[in-house]
């Protein structure tokens, strides 16, 4: 009975003991499971709308001349058959036009008198040819003046399709020579995209790869393909061009010189991925912690490519693993976790 009494205060004071031992150290987690997933190379590049420039169109006079009016100015859309501008044939021109006219008549009056010589036998058979060649030069003469439009005071000339006034080169009471550019029309319906690759890069981008251009101010992004990957620095940019074509109501809808920013598709590879925010790095490299049994364990990786929050790992890492997602930064390797039940973000 004695003994029972000693020992009665420990028993009580047992249970109380036992609740106040400090419980091992715990950190909420949450977790997703390293997937296989289609990760893609990106290359981020920028650049201009401009011109398709295999489809510009000079627009030239074949004779000197005053420029009169200008019905269009740079940038406006012409439709096929607007006027352009009106040109005054120079008064040069037009005297060539009247003194042209004047040896054909005086060359046809030739050969008529010299083949009526012929007949009476006053004539010899080369001066008859001597005649119709002397007309035939006359009329060749005249011909081309015609073809210059000198037998016009003015004349108008006129866009031959649809397209955009890309380069005004003349203002109204400019004197221009034959064979000038006045102003310079790009195709409507064709405009190249020019994007602009550092020279580092340049190895990694060949024709034929997709690339998705969005509008940098706005607008719906579209798939194209690179078309061609220039081979010399372009001297403004300093950069290597990549050109994206764009044909149809693709191209008409675009803006030449706005700008682009185009996302290039390097090369797709499958591999292991996990959340971004799942791997962790310090002096010993990239690693991520895995839950076994309540505990985190730290699993050395190697990073790869990275795209939509997920990165490709290499490592003792296999699909299905439970990953630490958040909450990892406060972990070492071997402590106990508890699991948050919502869901990761």
């Amino acid at each position: 009975m004695k003994w029972f009494v000693l020992f009665l205060p420990m028993l009580l004071l047992a249970p109380r003991l036992a609740q106040a031992a400090p419980a091992a150290p715990s950190v909420l987690v949450q977790t997703v499971p390293a997937t296989l997933r289609d990760l893609d190379e990106r290359l981020t590049v920028y650049g201009k709308v401009e011109p398709d420039p295999e489809r510009l169109r000079a627009v030239t006079t074949l004779s000197s001349g005053e420029v009169r009016k200008l019905y269009v100015g740079l940038g406006q859309r012409v439709t096929p058959g607007q006027p352009l501008l009106e040109l005054a044939t120079a008064p040069q021109a037009r005297m060539a036009w009247t003194q042209a006219q004047g040896r054909v008549a005086s060359a046809r009056i030739q050969l008529q008198q010299t083949q009526n010589l012929f007949g009476e036998q006053l004539a010899t058979r080369a001066d008859l040819a001597s005649a119709r060649q002397a007309l035939g030069s006359a009329e060749a003469a005249l011909a081309a003046l015609h073809a210059q439009g000198a037998q016009h005071a003015t004349q108008v000339l006129r866009a031959s399709a649809a397209a955009v006034v890309t380069q005004l080169d003349v203002a109204p009471g400019a004197l221009v020579q034959p064979g000038q550019p006045l102003l310079l029309l790009g195709a409507q319906g064709h405009v190249w995209v020019r994007l602009g690759v550092e020279p580092e890069d340049a190895a990694r981008v060949a024709p034929g790869m997709p690339v998705t251009l969005t509008p940098v101010f706005g607008g719906a992004p579209l798939d194209a393909r690179v078309a061609q990957v220039h081979a010399v620095i372009n001297p403004t940019t300093h950069l290597l061009d990549a050109v994206v074509r764009l044909d149809g109501a693709r191209a008409a809808a675009q803006i030449p010189g706005a700008w682009m920013r185009g996302v290039i598709r390097l090369r797709a590879t499958r591999a292991l991925a996990v959340p971004r925010s799942a791997v962790l790095d310090d002096a010993r490299g990239h690693y991520v912690f895995v839950i076994e049994r309540g505990h985190a364990r730290r699993v050395a990786v190697h990073a790869g490519l990275e795209q939509g929050g997920w990165i490709a790992v290499q490592g003792a890492l296999v699909p299905g693993a439970q990953v630490v997602s958040a909450g990892n930064y406060e972990l070492h390797d071997g402590m106990a976790v508890r699991i948050d039940a919502a869901p990761a973000r």
